[in-house]
């Protein structure tokens, strides 16, 4: 028995020698939240200083760490809106600068401007926007960096980054359209020998959602020792371990750090403890570069965009997968802004609101953060036949749900009588008329619908005119005309 104690003290003294401790922190889908929101405790909880707060406070005790992002950092608030040293969004990218982030990938929200903002990200960022999956259409990688070699005392961590291949349907096409997007396992494989001889952990930042984690992590052999995921939103406190790889998320909107105690031996994660830490906003924060940078902005916004400009009646909350108030009005408003084109109707997609917004004073940050999206207006015809496609697609939408519904204005279904014929069954009415499947139809939409027909619409719109203007801009008009302020 003395033996095996001394056997076992023998091999614990080995371990510990041989043992290099690594400290993992990371977020996701952190969507420029750049202010704290307000706890039921009265609390205040996230935004980029309380970030800052607990990543210095977790860099101090450990004894050598690394700080990942899953993507997703862009779209979701005025901060990320702003246009700043000529990049709209670069006041985020100068954040993330400021809290010494050593490596991302691309979230779908990275392409949600135009593809030249998207490059103008890595360019202006300070580290590596990391992808794997994602190629020029010569075959490069895009942003020049498909896998990334962390050196850290004498531990070698090897990144790699990837994004959806769902990207198309998330997204205008033509902000993608010079890239390739490979397959998950096809772009690993393509360099997973070159980075493990360089490493002693591999460590996937990925863009993909929870369940293709899951799936990816069951392809993968085991030089792969951990996913930090992004995209789900999903908060995970004890990751999931699959076929040997660890799995972990911290939720969104800089509500949780996540952070990752890890002991690496030969190649090998001997030990493993991971926890969320709540960014609870203490009482007093240190006076840092970072603070004055949000703070000064955000008195900037406010001063700009804080002021009401309408009175909403009734709240204003979105819904992907049904017709809501807010949908509702936000499609007649694009119509009736647009009478003098003679549109028919109006056709908008759900899921393009991301922000609550409550009975009463509305103001111009309150309707860029609830529309975030620079989409453009634009008219096109189609056939009676065509709208008839989209609506039975629309349907079926909403109830297998694997993206968000459209919303239309100036249509429905209606039982009724019409030049004398009585309609015995529903009808799908456009102007108080039954549609005429030969008829042509003149619909007021924006660019992200029309690119994307094949996912909403069923059909492609034809005889497309531009008008310049941004949705969002013409839904102002239309509130501040309906709603506005006296």
């Amino acid at each position: 028995m003395k033996r095996l104690l001394s056997i076992t003290l023998l091999l614990l003294v080995a371990f510990a020698l041989n043992a290099i401790p690594l400290r993992i922190l990371h977020t996701n889908d952190t969507h420029g939240s750049y202010q704290p929101q307000t706890m039921k405790s009265g609390e205040l909880i996230g935004g980029y200083s309380a970030l800052e707060y607990y990543l210095n406070a977790e860099r101090k005790s450990a004894a050598r760490s690394l700080y990942l992002d899953a993507g997703d950092q862009q779209t979701g608030s005025m901060f990320s809106s702003l246009t700043y040293e000529g990049l709209i969004g670069g006041a985020v990218i100068k954040t993330f600068n400021m809290l010494k982030l050593d490596a991302s990938t691309f979230g779908n929200h990275e392409f949600d401007q135009t593809f030249a903002t998207t490059q103008g990200y890595f360019q202006k960022a300070n580290y590596p926007f990391v992808s794997t999956n994602l190629q020029t259409k010569d075959g490069k990688p895009f942003g020049g960096v498909p896998y990334k070699i962390i050196t850290l005392d004498s531990l070698k961590i090897g990144i790699m980054g990837l994004t959806l291949v769902e990207l198309p349907e998330k997204v205008r096409p033509s902000n993608i359209a010079a890239l390739n997007i490979l397959p998950y396992k096809q772009a690993i494989d393509q360099y997973i020998d070159e980075v493990d001889r360089q490493s002693d952990l591999i460590v996937l930042i990925t863009h993909l959602g929870y369940e293709a984690d899951s799936l990816l992590a069951t392809t993968l052999d085991n030089r792969v020792d951990v996913i930090v995921g992004g995209h789900s939103h999903v908060s995970i406190d004890e990751p999931w371990q699959v076929n040997g790889i660890y799995i972990t998320s911290a939720g969104s909107h800089t509500i949780y750090l996540g952070e990752m105690d890890i002991d690496v031996v030969n190649d090998r994660i001997a030990s493993f403890h991971s926890r969320l830490i709540p960014l609870i906003v203490p009482k007093e924060l240190p006076l840092t570069p970072l603070n004055q940078f949000v703070d000064g902005l955000a008195k900037s916004i406010d001063a700009e965009m804080g002021k009401p400009i309408a009175t909403i009646p009734e709240d204003w909350k979105p819904d992907k997968f049904k017709a809501t108030p807010l949908s509702e009005w936000v499609a007649g408003a694009l119509f009736l802004q647009y009478l003098e084109f003679k549109p028919d109707l109006a056709i908008i997609n759900n899921g393009g609101f991301r922000k609550s917004i409550l009975a009463g004073d509305v103001t111009l940050r309150d309707m860029n953060e609830l529309i975030p999206f620079n989409n453009y207006v634009l008219l096109f015809s189609c056939y009676g036949r065509d709208l008839l496609t989209m609506d039975a697609k629309n349907q079926q939408l909403a109830i297998d749900k694997p993206y968000d519904i459209v919303q239309t204005a100036n249509s429905g279904w209606a039982i009724g009588s019409w030049g004398g014929d009585t309609i015995l069954k529903k009808a799908y009415v456009v102007g108080n008329k039954p549609i005429n499947p030969d008829k042509l139809y003149r619909v007021v939409s924006h660019d992200y619908v029309s690119e994307q027909w094949d996912k909403y619409l069923g059909f492609q719109p034809f005889d497309v005119q531009e008008t310049g203007d941004l949705v969002l801009d013409a839904v102002i008009e239309q509130l501040v005309l309906q709603f506005g302020k006296k």
